[in-house]
């Protein structure tokens, strides 16, 4: 055999700027109306339906609000806390709370790039091109602003974000967790998890709710951008 062939690494440094993706054509955000036939609620996994004029959702045991126009379909035993400021940090018997308060602590950080750092712009760059292929509907868990993230899709997608924070303001999205997805089985053609996967701290759950969620032969999509030398737990603050 010859000697192998020397290959150059050559950094790819294209960028786009979240102006230059703002007017490029996009993915439609769906509204409520839309997703509504695929909603459940995430308590009990029962079909959801409004009621008192659009104000609520309900499976018709549990009460989900819906707070200008955006439906916060967290759990209903922490949905009260999170509206209120977040849970108290205390010792909590119940798992769930434990769980919740856990993943709290570690939001309470600079968790995203700013929108002018280069890396980011570099992300967004290499996100759009990795997208692409993508077609059909479209659940972006961890979206932060819509606005932004639904740009890194094409027109041929139909979009929802789902979020976990409640006081942000965007486009129509849901707020709720990767944990668990307020959505019928099979009701997705893809999912993305574009740098939110390391912000969950039960990131097995969250794959296999995806996979529930995904129709079959859809598809997930996953990145990350890490910008810590040291990617490591009692180095980083924010990422699980």
């Amino acid at each position: 055999m010859g000697k192998p062939t020397k290959r150059k690494l050559i950094a790819d440094k294209r960028l786009v700027t979240v102006e230059e993706l703002h007017g490029r054509p996009h993915a439609p955000v769906m509204a409520l109306e839309e997703l509504l036939p695929a909603l459940t609620s995430p308590d009990s996994g029962k079909p959801l339906r409004m009621v008192d004029g659009c104000s609520r959702l309900t499976d018709g045991e549990n009460e989900y609000p819906i707070s200008d126009g955006t439906p916060v379909l967290y759990p209903v035993y922490v949905t009260e806390a999170l509206q209120n400021g977040g849970l108290e940090l205390a010792y909590y018997q119940d798992s769930k709370q434990q769980y919740f308060l856990l993943s709290q602590i570690k939001q309470q950080g600079d968790i995203n790039a700013l929108s002018s750092h280069v890396h980011y712009q570099r992300h967004l760059y290499r996100m759009g091109k990795f997208l692409d292929d993508c077609r059909g509907t479209v659940l972006d868990i961890g979206c932060d602003n819509v606005a932004i993230s639904a740009s890194l899709f094409s027109e041929n997608c139909q979009y929802v974000g789902l979020d976990p924070f409640y006081n942000v303001r965007s486009r129509f999205r849901i707020v709720g967790c990767g944990e668990f997805l307020p959505f019928c089985d099979d009701s997705m053609d893809n999912i993305v998890l574009n740098t939110s996967l390391d912000h969950i701290f039960d990131y097995h759950r969250a794959l296999e709710e995806a996979h529930r969620v995904l129709k079959p032969g859809g598809h997930i999509w996953l990145s990350t951008l890490i910008w810590l030398e040291r990617a490591a737990l009692h180095y980083d603050a924010v990422h699980f």
